[in-house]
């Protein structure tokens, strides 16, 4: 496929070509001179990510209407998009490439918190980049969907990865999704035929692309990376199929000319093709530049050394380096973060929230009933979505959103089984600043292989210089119950609740489960209730206000479909109650344990002993002002939960106790 472009588009595609060179070069000088601590990137794409960014551009030039998910050398693409957004001066991006790259204070993306082709500029559509590779293909594809969801037409939305992050499974999940959902995205490979150093005989399975895309029904694209116009027209047509038509699969052929990053092999190929020296030639001899205008590397030149010392410059990629260089000599002169910003966007502010006080009437709502009341409420805004295994037509396993598919058809559906895919696309959903996801889990033991999606949740917001953060609430059933197997016993509490960044709840009633849940939906950040399964039938904890009085009698499988009015309210999050006041032994619990806690502390009030219980709701963060004012009363601890002793969340209450205390 060819594409006719005046000759003023193809020297901004050289130049800005040259420009993405100059920087990567510099960026790795300074990485070989220790004035920066690490590179990773790759020469080679420049040609073909300035086609990307004219096409993208010509496209869905809206930066709110579409989304890049890049990877590591994702800058070819990233530096074009700011010029063509008109960025010029201090604005432009080559400023944030270099001061992430130099880990400086002034870097907006990150604070220097990451290294560099770490991009973030939402208002560009350029959508954070995060380190493990693969994982922006379901952010990708959740974002699409997010667009889907909320009516917006027209959006191109693209995940880029390399051939060799292809093996991962989250190439599988994200096509998977996209399959199903057909929402407005592009999975792109950018194929340089080698995963770091592993060959694709050895490292990728896929033998042909295009059987493997249209085998989910994908339009199969292929572009030539060595040929601007080829590759621009390519990517135009996928661009355009993606905002019209729905998901496109998009194959990038282009060359790696040097080491994917500072801590592999540093030296350019200069056995291989050179997009840059190719497209300059052709330029050169259409007319549209002179000789001395582009690069040249004479016959003569060895074929080892600094990239500048074997080649005959020209005087745009010359001007390109003066600038380059002018700005990373500004940069160095910048000042590091200053220690204190280390705890800086850990999290986002939990909402404002002033809990009514409790009835002293017992609940006649059982525990499924009042989350799927909460989940209505939620879903009603317009502003949020379920999906999971088994939600939509059977209602979840244990019956928490039945019905719900029927009043929102579009917003609870059900999924793939697959875990690492209903997070991931939610992640990539909730990075919409208006839009909450609420993914279910069928079983907490099958989250396990979402760790890598939680940690990324946690982290997003630190990561990113607070611009960034998921907005979802993963729901999921946990703690053995009756007997069992291995995987449908498992209490995570002490998987998860280490991650920095993540809120983690364990709702003990009716009342906190409707009322965090309510909170979640207005909560900027990730979420995880744990759901004790013991309790989905039961009625426990006090009376949610307006309750109906029927809700007794339609109580087994949690009511049937209905959906009760009550009076909304919320339960604040890091915020603990006393389930039973004492003076003796304060016992600390969350879950079912609190309701056990309360039969034992009843049977040692027979016996003369008055302990205090206390429910923390919330165990991430958790409300350790109540826990110290209640040893500091009772002066005695005990840490009552389902979970394993080693490493668990009860451990680290313990610790924390006795660690406060002289």
């Amino acid at each position: 496929m060819s594409a006719r472009l005046d000759d003023d588009t193809l020297r901004w595609g050289f130049e800005q070509a040259a420009f993405t060179r100059a920087a990567i070069l510099k960026c790795v000088n300074l990485t070989q001179s220790g004035q920066a601590k690490f590179w990773i990137g790759g020469p080679g794409e420049e040609v073909s990510g300035a086609a990307m960014a004219l096409a993208m551009h010509h496209v869905q030039p809206d930066g709110a209407k579409r989304s890049i998910h890049g990877h590591y050398r994702s800058d070819t693409v990233m530096l074009p998009l700011g010029h063509l957004a008109g960025w010029t001066g201090e604005k432009e991006l080559a400023w944030k490439l270099f001061r992430q790259q130099l880990t400086r204070a002034t870097d907006d993306m990150s604070l220097g918190r990451q290294m560099v082709n770490h991009w973030v500029v939402p208002e560009l559509g350029i959508q954070p980049v995060g380190t493990p590779v693969g994982m922006q293909l379901g952010r990708a594809v959740g974002y699409a969907r997010g667009f889907q969801l909320q009516g917006v037409k027209g959006t191109v939305n693209i995940g880029i990865v390399g051939d060799g992050s292809a093996a991962e499974g989250d190439t599988h999940d994200a096509m998977n999704a996209a399959s199903v959902w057909r929402p407005p995205v592009v999975v792109c490979v950018t194929d340089n035929g080698v995963a770091i150093q592993t060959p694709p005989e050895a490292g990728r399975g896929i033998k042909d692309w295009k059987m493997y895309a249209e085998a989910f029904g994908l339009k199969y694209f292929e572009a030539d990376g060595f040929d601007f116009s080829d590759c621009y027209a390519v990517c135009r047509a996928a661009f355009e199929h993606c905002a019209n038509e729905g998901p496109v699969f998009l194959r990038v052929l282009i060359p790696r000319l040097m080491g994917h990053s500072s801590a592999g092999d540093m030296a350019f190929r200069y056995d291989l093709r050179d997009p840059l020296l190719e497209l300059g030639s052709q330029l050169v001899e259409k007319g549209v530049l002179e000789a001395a205008d582009v690069p040249r590397r004479p016959s003569d030149a060895p074929l080892k050394g600094a990239w500048h010392r074997n080649h005959e410059v020209g005087r745009i990629l010359e001007a390109a380096d003066a600038r380059v260089n002018d700005i990373a000599h500004q940069v160095i002169g910048e000042p590091y973060p200053e220690p204190e910003t280390r705890d800086l966007h850990v999290r986002r502010p939990f909402p404002a929230v002033i809990e009514p006080a409790h009835s002293a009437e017992n609940t006649r709502l059982p525990y499924a009933l009042a989350i799927r009341t909460a989940l209505d409420r939620n879903l009603a805004t317009g502003k949020a979505a379920i999906w999971g295994q088994d939600v939509a037509k059977l209602g979840g396993v244990m019956s928490c959103t039945r019905g719900l598919a029927s009043r929102y058809p579009t917003h609870c559906v059900d999924s793939p089984l697959n875990e690492p895919l209903i997070c991931g696309t939610a992640f990539g959903a909730g990075m919409h600043r208006d839009f909450w996801a609420f993914p279910e889990i069928q079983f907490g033991d099958y989250s396990l292989n979402c760790l890598h999606w939680f940690v990324l949740m946690g982290l997003w917001n630190w990561t990113t210089n607070g611009k960034s953060v998921p907005r979802v609430c993963v729901r999921m059933p946990v703690d053995p119950f009756r007997g069992g197997a291995v995987y449908h016993s498992m209490s995570v509490d002490g998987y998860f609740s280490s991650i920095p960044g993540l809120v983690i709840t364990v709702p003990t009633t009716s009342w906190d489960v409707y009322g965090l849940l309510r909170t979640a939906s207005e909560y900027e950040g990730p979420v995880l209730v744990l759901e004790p399964k013991i309790m989905y039938r039961l009625l426990k904890g006090p009376q949610l206000p307006g309750e109906p009085e029927t809700i007794a009698a339609n109580r087994i499988m949690a009511g049937g479909d209905i959906v009760p009015e009550i009076e909304d309210f919320r339960v604040p999050f890091g915020k603990g109650v006393v389930r039973r006041a004492g003076e003796d032994l304060t016992i600390v619990a969350w879950g079912w344990a609190v309701h056990q806690a309360l039969e034992a502390a009843e049977e040692l009030a027979a016996e003369g002993v008055s302990a205090e219980v206390l429910d923390l709701r919330t165990i991430v963060p958790y409300d350790r002002e109540l826990v110290a004012a209640s040893v500091e009363k009772t002066g005695r601890l005990l840490v009552a939960h389902p979970d394993r002793t080693f490493a668990s969340f009860g451990r680290q209450v313990q610790g924390d106790v006795v660690e406060s205390r002289p």
